[in-house]
């Protein structure tokens, strides 16, 4: 959130404080009162934002977390001035009016200790407003801004800040020194004049301007989509394949040997002839790195292996390692040949099921676990090219078997079914069991993401109201969003606010360091009754995060046939464009507790603590014995 999966990634904790005052070589700065407003332009490209729903702000902020270099720093809403924008979240042009005397944390860059810190530091930058009003509250951060980040360091390296000085002479950095990154210790200074002025960092020395009115543009430091489509396959793989060594945050974890996957995988790209091979190659990569957040799409694959399918749906491998099919489409292949849900597939292709589907490759993503593995691979084990034929055997439920070579007709049931919960009703619903127990689904934390924790508040409150003897969480399906967002829902349940994880980056020199964390936050109505979650395979990145803060202290318990899907690494900049237009997306940032420094979910995901059996007879139940078991866990049975 992600910003789905990255709310932490795009908050405001950057650079150093510089402390070294040398003498400047600078242009004296230009003549004036001033700017006192500021207009300019906004653009992003990172794929995920169009798909959120969200309301986009903008405003002037404090940048006292790039210059203090302060990961945990929020401006307070006093702080922030709020402009006019005209766009939505992709793009849009705004406008600042500068009040006469800001409020922001000042600053001293003269190194002289016993003078007064008289300089404060605001960039203009786009917001994601999700908590209710229109400031960026506890938990929000800014999505862009018009000071230029280096997406690895996460330092100042350019772009336009905006400084307010209390009197003439005042001292800030002129230049970006030999360290290529403002606010650091090899800075000059050079002095401002009184009042507003716009620093352009993108001279050397910087340029002071004060033009009344000023275009800032703000730019797309982070989360901005890695575009490597008009490269040859092998520049693409070349390219693709360094910033992922780089940046991947669990290597160790998985035990990845990057050399070995090299080795295997440029070979291939060396003779890919087309696009198609080239995306298969690209699936296989996704594969060897095993996560759930590697996902690949690809219209070439998609049409030429995946679009063959014969109407079945929602096959599962029970605790007996049986293959049972979940559904049969109406008027399909499986349905004219007699195949009836519950039946069990025994035979493809004159193999045992369950060994042709622990084999089927992942061409759609990549997975973390190994039951989230073989929800996927069940997906796709009967799909194939349209017209090809596929020999099964099955058995029905009287025990008779019967084996028939079967035609592939188009048909994506098996994929709908699959990946369809996340796509079907609201995204906030909710309803009073007979039970008295109250029940409300979470179907995502990545749409209508503006609007979702008023909606959530709401059907809470109307339970509480209703006298509900607990609150049931349903987050099956739910493979994450915007964190903090979920962190506002999961607060709701909590006493206070509470950390939950430090998110970790690439630093740019072999390692990886502490740039932001996630909290629970604190809302209303809050609700003390009994809590109890519904999770599956599918509940992932800011889903089982959710699922972590409230089991994690003891305040839910967790239901479900497996655990979550145990990807959590944060990936809002990590999408990428590869040639044949494969969109793609690799993890960046590592999630580790705060106290133990241990890395959190990834490849296990949260354990259930009432596992319910998968059985071909609950497989065929009526009933919701998931929710049934959370039921009887609250009403104490």
């Amino acid at each position: 959130m992600t910003k789905p999966y990255r709310t932490v990634i795009t908050a405001v904790l950057l650079a150093a404080l510089a402390v070294l005052a040398i003498p400047a070589q600078a242009d004296p700065p230009q003549q004036g009162s001033g700017p006192r407003m500021i207009t300019g332009s906004y653009q992003t490209t990172n794929p995920i934002y169009p798909t959120i729903g969200a309301e986009t702000g903008v405003m002037l902020y404090d940048l006292t977390g790039q210059v203090l270099m302060d990961f945990d720093f929020r401006a307070e809403a006093d702080t922030q001035v709020i402009g006019t924008l005209n766009g939505d979240i992709v793009s849009g042009t705004y406008s600042i009016t500068l009040p006469d005397t800001p409020n922001g944390i000042v600053h001293d860059f003269d190194g002289d200790p016993a003078s007064a810190p008289a300089v404060q530091v605001f960039a203009a930058a786009t917001y994601v407003n999700f908590l209710g009003d229109e400031y960026i509250n506890r938990g929000e951060s800014p999505l862009d801004m018009s000071a230029r980040l280096d997406p690895v360091t996460f330092e100042v390296i350019g772009g336009n800040v905006l400084v307010w000085a209390a009197q003439d002479g005042e001292q800030f950095p002129a230049s970006l020194g030999t360290d290529g990154a403002a606010f650091t210790d090899d800075d000059t200074t050079l002095p401002l004049p009184a009042g507003w002025s716009v620093v352009s960092l993108d001279t050397e020395p910087f340029t002071i301007l004060r033009d009344e009115t000023l275009d800032v543009p703000i730019i797309e430091s982070l989360g901005g989509l890695n575009d490597y489509s008009s490269l040859d396959y092998l520049e693409a793989w070349e390219t693709l394949f360094a910033r992922t060594r780089e940046t991947y945050p669990f290597t160790s974890e998985k035990s990845l040997d990057w050399d070995a996957i090299y080795a295997e995988i440029t070979p291939m790209v060396q003779i890919a002839a087309e696009d198609i091979d080239f995306h298969l190659i690209m699936a296989r990569f996704g594969e060897l790195i095993g996560d759930t957040h590697i996902g690949f799409v690809s219209m070439p694959v998609l049409q030429q292996y995946l679009m063959g399918g014969l109407g079945i749906g929602g096959l599962a491998v029970t605790d007996d390692n049986e293959v049972v099919i979940g559904n049969i489409a109406a008027a399909s292949v499986a349905e004219r040949s007699g195949i009836k849900a519950g039946d069990v597939l025994v035979m493809v292709d004159n193999q045992p099921a369950l060994q042709v589907l622990d084999s089927t490759p992942l061409l759609i993503n990549s997975a973390s676990t190994t039951h989230g593995r073989r929800f996927l691979q069940a997906a796709t084990m009967l799909q194939g090219p349209v017209g090809s034929s596929v020999a099964l055997t099955w058995r029905a439920q009287d025990g008779t078997e019967k084996t028939e070579t079967l035609t592939r007709s188009w048909d994506v049931t098996s994929i709908m079914t699959a990946f369809g919960g996340a796509l079907e009703g609201d995204v906030i619903s909710a309803r009073m069991l007979d039970t008295g127990i109250g029940y409300i689904r979470i179907r995502g934390f990545a749409s209508e993401v503006s609007q979702a924790d008023e909606l959530f508040a709401g059907e809470l409150q109307n339970l509480i109201d209703q006298g509900a003897q607990g609150i049931i969480l349903d987050v099956r399906d739910n493979g994450g969003g915007l964190v903090q967002l979920a962190m506002s829902m999961a607060g709701r349940f909590l006493p206070d606010y509470a950390p939950v994880l430090d998110f970790y980056y690439a630093d740019g020199e072999g390692g990886f360091a502490y740039r932001g964390f996630v909290e629970t936050l604190m809302g209303e109505p809050a609700y003390d009754g009994p809590v109890a979650i519904l999770v599956n395979e599918m509940t992932g990145s800011a889903g089982e995060i959710f699922v972590y803060a409230l089991s994690h202290p003891g305040r839910a318990v967790v239901v479900g046939h497996t655990p979550t899907g145990g990807f959590t690494g944060e990936v809002g900049d990590g999408q990428y464009l590869l040639p044949g237009s494969l969109q793609t997306q690799f993890p960046t940032g590592r999630p580790l507790d705060p106290v133990t420094g241990e890395t959190l979910i990834e490849g296990t995901g949260v354990i259930p603590d009432i596992r319910v059996p998968l059985t071909r007879e609950s497989m065929l139940s009526p009933e919701d014995e998931v929710l049934q078991a959370a039921e009887a866990a609250l009403l104490g049975q």
